[in-house]
């Protein structure tokens, strides 16, 4: 099982460049933002692309070089297969927040952006609730059908990229009718606390549902 990790984590060393500097580019616009909410946002945006650019990359590469057909040849437990992926996961949102909160971190100590403040760890854990429920949706689907599932992932792709604009319309139109300050008003990092608790419990529910689909999938 680990050594199926590392061979992620080395293929994240391949990682769409251009994923990867434009996941930089939109945190960097949070620096920009006068409203920390509004920053806080594109720091979470940014982390989820970059963990989403790590996840998509390695599951395409095994994908389109057929290695789960390779691996599955060899006498590996097809459960520590699954496991594999859901530990790497883990490592994977680990790894794309800690690079923009050192990224942002960074660029608010040298003052290259004037009175910016850096991501938070606040930031970091909302963005492991969502990409641990995303993904405990996503991976069941994926154990499935395979690289069937590129097509959504270029769906996905393009409303990362879009992402930015659609934030920026939907913040002006809660302004509008005069919602914004009711959703800045909630405490979101005690709701963040409860939702780590779902998260936790829907990702151990996916992991056990995607090795039952895994052992009856043939090759």
């Amino acid at each position: 099982m680990f050594n199926l990790v590392k061979k992620d984590l080395k293929l994240s060393k391949k990682i769409n460049i251009f994923g990867g500097i434009y996941a930089l580019f939109i945190a960097a616009m949070g620096l920009t933002m006068p409203d920390y909410m509004i920053a806080s946002l594109l720091y979470v945006l940014g982390m989820i692309i970059l963990i989403f650019m790590l996840v998509i990359y390695t599951n395409g590469y095994d994908d389109k070089s057929k290695s789960e057909i390779i691996i599955n040849s060899f006498p590996i437990d097809r459960q520590d297969i699954v496991r594999g992926k859901y530990l790497t996961l883990i490592l994977f949102i680990i790894l794309g927040s800690g690079v923009i909160l050192l990224f942002t971190k960074i660029i608010s100590v040298l003052y290259i952006v004037d009175n910016s403040m850096s991501a938070s760890l606040w930031n970091a854990l909302f963005v492991a609730n969502i990409s641990l429920i995303f993904y405990s949706i996503y991976y069941p689907f994926y154990f499935k059908i395979g690289e069937g599932i590129r097509s959504f992932n270029m769906i996905l792709w393009i409303v990362m990229v879009i992402g930015p604009s659609i934030i920026s319309k939907f913040i002006k139109k809660l302004e509008a009718i005069g919602k914004l300050e009711k959703i800045i008003s909630i405490n979101i990092n005690k709701l963040n606390i409860y939702l780590l608790v779902f998260s936790l419990i829907m990702f151990y529910i996916s992991l056990q549902v995607s090795k039952k689909i895994y052992l009856k999938r043939e090759f």
